[in-house]
C-alpha cells in the first residue's frame, strides 16, 4: 500500500518526507534522553537551550503524527501546544491565531528534514466521517507518549554509576509496553502501516520473553501489551472519573495539561519551556501559604529557570489544613 494513504501523508511536511512511526519514535527518544541526560548532568550548560528546541520539535511531531491517524484530541492539543511553545522558544509571538503553533511545528520539521522552505499546508483530501478508532487504554495519549520516553531516558540512565537507585529492569519493561501501545495504536488507526503493526507485535513478543512467558502469534503479542498494561496501570477506576464539564478544566480526563518550566531572560521576564499532564484535583487550585516546599509562593527556583509547586496545590476555597504534605518533608 503506498505511504501516501497513511493520515499524516495529507499534510504537506509529513507528505513530503513520509515519515514512520518506528522512526518518530526513535527520534523523539533520543532528543528526549539528550535534554533530560543534560539537565540531571549540567542544567546550566549552554547546550540546554537547543537541546529543549530538539526535543519539543521532535516529541511535538511524533504527538501530531499519532493525532493525525487517531484523531485523539487529547494529542491534538498536545501538539498544538507543543508548536506554541516551539513558536516561543524560536521567538515568534504566537498571536490570537489557534493553528500559528501546529503551523510552526510542522514547518520546522519540514525544514529540518528537508531544507525546503517548510510548508504544512494540508493536501486535498475526502471527507472521512468515520468515528475515531477508540483508545484502547484510559490514559490520555499525551501522558501515554511522555511516559515511553521518560522510561526510555531512565532506563538508559540507570546504567551509568551516577544513578545507583533507578529500577533498569522495571523501566525497560514500562517502555517496552507504552512503546508497544503507541505502535499498536497507530497500526489499528492505520491498517495500511504494515511496518508499525510488525513492530509493535516485535514489541509484544519482546514483553512476553522479559516476563518469561511462551511465545505467541503476532495478534496474541500485540494484545498481551494491553493486558500486561492493564496490570501495571493504576486508572481502573471509573467510580471517582471527573465529569466532563469538570470545574478544575481536565474535561473528565482526570488531568490537566499544565506549564511546569520557564526560562528566565532577565528583568522577570520568563518563557515557558516545558509542561506535561498533571492530576486534576476537580477544582480550580490555589496554593497553601504554608507550603514546605516553595513557602507559599507556588514556585521553586533553580539557577535561569523557574519550576511550578505541586507539593501545595489546594482546591480554591479549600481550608488551608487541606496542604499537601510536601514530598521532601
Amino acid at each position: 500500500m503506498p505511504v501516501g494513504h497513511h493520515p499524516e501523508h495529507t499534510v504537506k511536511a509529513y507528505r513530503d518526507e513520509r515519515p514512520s512511526i518506528t522512526r518518530l519514535i526513535l527520534e523523539a527518544r533520543w532528543a528526549h534522553f539528550r535534554l533530560t541526560d543534560a539537565l540531571e548532568y549540567d542544567p546550566d550548560s549552554d547546550a540546554v537551550p537547543a537541546l529543549r528546541r530538539f526535543n519539543l520539535l521532535h516529541a511535538g511531531a511524533l504527538v501530531d503524527v499519532l493525532a493525525l491517524r487517531t484523531r485523539d484530541p487529547d494529542l491534538y492539543e498536545a501538539a498544538r501546544d507543543h508548536g506554541a511553545l516551539l513558536r516561543e522558544v524560536d521567538g515568534l509571538a504566537l498571536g490570537d491565531h489557534p493553528h500559528n503553533g501546529l503551523d510552526h511545528l510542522r514547518a520546522q520539521y519540514a525544514r529540518l528534514h528537508q531544507d525546503t522552505h517548510g510548508d504544512s499546508c494540508l493536501a486535498p483530501q475526502a471527507t472521512d466521517d468515520s468515528l475515531p478508532p477508540k483508545r484502547p487504554f484510559l490514559r490520555p495519549g499525551p501522558r501515554l507518549v511522555r511516559q515511553m520516553l521518560d522510561t526510555y531516558a531512565w532506563a538508559n540512565l540507570g546504567l551509568t554509576s551516577r544513578f545507583p537507585a533507578v529500577d533498569v529492569a522495571s523501566e525497560q519493561r514500562r517502555h517496552l509496553m507504552t512503546r508497544g501501545l503507541l505502535l499498536d495504536w497507530a497500526a489499528t488507526a492505520a491498517p495500511a502501516d504494515s511496518a508499525a503493526a510488525v513492530a509493535a507485535a516485535t514489541a509484544g513478543h519482546a514483553l512476553r520473553a522479559l516476563d518469561r512467558r511462551p511465545a505467541l502469534n503476532d495478534l496474541r503479542a500485540r494484545a498481551y501489551l494491553l493486558d500486561a498494561f492493564r496490570d501495571f496501570d493504576d486508572q481502573h477506576e471509573d467510580e471517582d472519573s471527573h465529569p466532563h464539564d469538570c470545574a478544575g478544566r481536565c474535561d473528565g480526563t482526570g488531568e490537566v495539561l499544565t506549564v511546569l518550566t520557564w526560562e528566565h531572560h532577565g528583568d522577570d521576564n520568563y518563557t515557558a519551556v516545558h509542561q506535561e499532564p498533571i492530576l486534576c484535583i476537580g477544582a480550580p487550585t490555589a496554593h497553601a501559604p504554608d507550603c514546605a516546599t516553595c513557602g507559599g509562593h507556588g514556585f521553586t527556583y533553580t539557577p535561569g529557570y523557574r519550576e511550578l509547586c505541586l507539593d501545595g496545590r489546594i482546591g480554591d476555597g479549600e481550608p488551608i489544613a487541606a496542604t499537601v504534605a510536601s514530598q521532601g518533608a
